[in-house]
């Protein structure tokens, strides 16, 4: 690899615009200067995360993840240094020769990439060259898939041997990569391969590589009892966070910023067949958390093609508190079919009309899907609209909520429309507390109602922090952001803290004040050890350089320097702004050393030195007039 100096490295960074990259796995919405988004690194329904193109960083206030492009690939892709480089040279259109060998010792699992590449291309061979292999091909031809079909998914055929793979690649890698790979299964001294007489779907990451497998039972004699098994969890592979065919779908999901979800190989290749190619499955496993989150991440709206039996119905019903009713739409499939036997019902073209024409909201879906099966029962009824009308209450078309409600009516043998409209419009009044005209009253009473760690911050009283961050600037901020962003709950002295050390990160003639005054210091440690930094930052290199010093950080004290650099302040800085955000936590600073000097005279009589006593005790009636 050609080695790039640290000069280079940033000239690279910079030839890059952050919000740029990062659109193409974060749906970004401009907020101000920044940018606003769902966090791709922890699950949640209000947007948290700030791109910042300006300086080129982003920091999530939600979790507190932070750094600069080349940060955000390798925490992105769970890449190192080298590949994240790699993939933000091919973005920027800038050749830089990166050496295979080097490559390797940079990802310690490439080995494991490669065995099982290469075991790839043993089944594919074993199905497409062999007796035993003509005959998987007759039932795959079978089910639809063709010599084509087989060559795009490279499905292949693991053999009835036990240890073919094993001796076909043993020699080739060390043995830790062999125990590891998930190709074998140990027992008495004895290798077996994991997988045998099965149809082999391989299953690749979104690079393409491939990180395991998933085999398929084909012939009636089979006594397995199960008709897939999977590679059980390595180092590369887990199906909790793989998506079957996302390498492949990837460009047309992020173009159409729509995904289609399956629940299996077969409905993904009948889909595939039908023309439409922004599909994945999730392997027979449940959705999960990280499945959702990585979708969302390139993906805005979902739409769901589950199996139409009442496990297929369960699992949307699932899916749906994954992600949420306003991103989704819903494909039915009728007759209790599964997409793929739809499609050998109805052929391809009535696959594809009803992937793209047969979709319902969630709301219609929850109707039919929560339907009591007694709806003589009054209070069953009453339970069931109770349920329901908030669903319809969210809806924002009143044309939609109108049929919704007629719906509900028709299934309800003792409402009339009114009163079930009546339930709707309540829910909906209710909702209105939620919207931009809530009172300032009304913001801090829900802001009080939420979790104890955190909190939309209401409006700051009238209590100055003047100057150029003005409190009804800062009001006004802090409103704006209310419904957008959850931040971490910070005191008033945080944020002042958060304030005057943004303050000396941008202007040094603030930095200078505080570094001359030798009895100045943070109330909280974190500021104070962030304080230094800079401090030292601004000595050695007689500028405070963005890049240079978070590169110098880590942890929590680099994520704190990225939350302060966030702050959206004006421009110029007042000595009377200065002089504000340092009164809103010297007070506090002032019972800290009171509380210190009591420790310390505690200490004194403990030891029985009573000069230090009278020394201590005058120091602590001089400190407490200053409170």
């Amino acid at each position: 690899m050609a080695f790039l100096t640290t000069d280079e490295v940033n000239e690279l960074k910079t030839s890059v615009n952050i919000a740029d990259l990062i659109s193409q796995y974060v749906a970004l919405s401009r907020n101000g200067k920044n940018y606003l988004g769902l966090c791709p690194f922890h699950s949640e329904k209000t947007p948290s995360f700030n791109v910042n193109a300006e300086k080129g960083f982003y920091h999530c206030f939600g979790c507190g993840k932070s750094g600069d492009v080349i940060e955000f690939l390798k925490e992105y892709k769970q890449i190192g240094f080298v590949d994240a480089v790699k993939e933000l040279a091919d973005f920027a259109g800038i050749q830089i020769d990166f050496g295979e060998k080097s490559e390797d010792k940079q990802n310690p699992n490439a080995p494991l990439y490669e065995i099982n590449n290469q075991a790839a291309r043993l089944y594919n061979t074993l199905l497409m060259s062999t007796t035993l292999g003509e005959q998987a091909r007759n039932y795959l031809e079978e089910r639809g898939i063709d010599a084509d079909t087989i060559k795009y998914f490279n499905i292949g055929l693991a053999p009835e041997e036990e240890d073919f793979i094993y001796q076909n690649l043993s020699s080739k890698f060390e043995e830790d990569v062999l125990v590891n790979s998930g190709l074998f299964h140990y027992s008495n001294r004895k290798v077996f391969d994991a997988f045998t007489n099965r149809i082999m779907f391989p299953i690749t990451n979104e690079y393409g590589q491939t990180i395991g497998f998933s085999g398929r039972k084909w012939q009636e004699n089979d006594s397995a009892k199960s008709k897939y098994i999977n590679t059980s969890v390595t180092a590369i592979f887990d199906k909790s966070f793989e998506l079957w065919n996302l390498d492949r779908a990837k460009p047309s999901i992020t173009k159409q910023r729509e995904v289609y979800l399956m629940e299996g190989f077969m409905d993904v290749i009948a889909a595939y067949k039908a023309g439409i190619t922004n599909v994945v499955a999730s392997m027979g496993t449940a959705l999960t958390e990280r499945h959702v989150r990585r979708l969302k991440s390139f993906a805005k709206n979902f739409v769901l093609v589950y199996d139409g039996d009442s496990a297929g119905q369960n699992a949307i019903y699932k899916a749906l508190e994954l992600i949420g009713e306003a991103q989704v739409q819903i494909v039915k499939v009728p007759e209790g079919l599964d997409p793929d036997e739809y499609s050998k019902t109805y052929g391809l073209t009535g696959l594809s009309a009803l992937m793209e024409t047969g979709r319902i909201q969630p709301v219609e879906f929850l109707i039919d899907f929560l339907r009591p099966a007694n709806l003589t029962n009054l209070q069953v009824q009453l339970d069931f609209i109770e349920q329901i009308a908030p669903m319809i209450a969210r809806i924002p078309s009143i044309t939609a909520q109108d049929a919704y409600i007629r719906k509900l009516v028709e299934i309800l043998p003792d409402f009339e429309y009114n009163q079930v409209e009546r339930a709707v419009n309540m829910r909906r009044e209710n909702m209105q507390l939620t919207d931009s005209s809530i009172s300032n009253s009304e913001r801090s009473s829900l802001a009080e109602q939420l979790p104890e760690d955190w909190f939309v911050p209401p409006p700051m009283d009238d209590e100055p922090i003047r100057g150029g961050a003005s409190s009804s600037a800062l009001r006004n901020n802090w409103t704006q952001q209310s419904s957008k962003t959850v931040v971490p709950k910070l005191s008033r002295s945080e944020r002042a803290e958060e304030q005057l050390l943004h303050r000396m990160i941008y202007h040094s003639a603030v930095l200078k004040k505080f570094a001359q005054d030798e009895n100045f210091r943070f109330v909280h440690k974190r500021y104070q050890e962030l304080f230094d930094k800079i401090l030292l930052e601004a000595m050695v290199y007689e500028e405070i350089d963005e890049t240079h010093l978070a590169s110098e950080l880590s942890g929590e004290l680099r994520s704190l320097f990225y939350q302060i650099i966030s702050l959206d302040l004006p421009e110029a800085a007042s000595s009377q702004e200065i002089n504000d955000l340092v009164a809103a936590f010297s007070k506090e600073m002032e019972q800290l050393k009171f509380e210190e000097l009591i420790q310390q005279l505690e200490a004194a009589k403990k030891a029985g030195n009573h000069e230090r006593e009278l020394e201590l005790t005058l120091q602590i009636i001089n400190q407490k007039k200053k409170l």
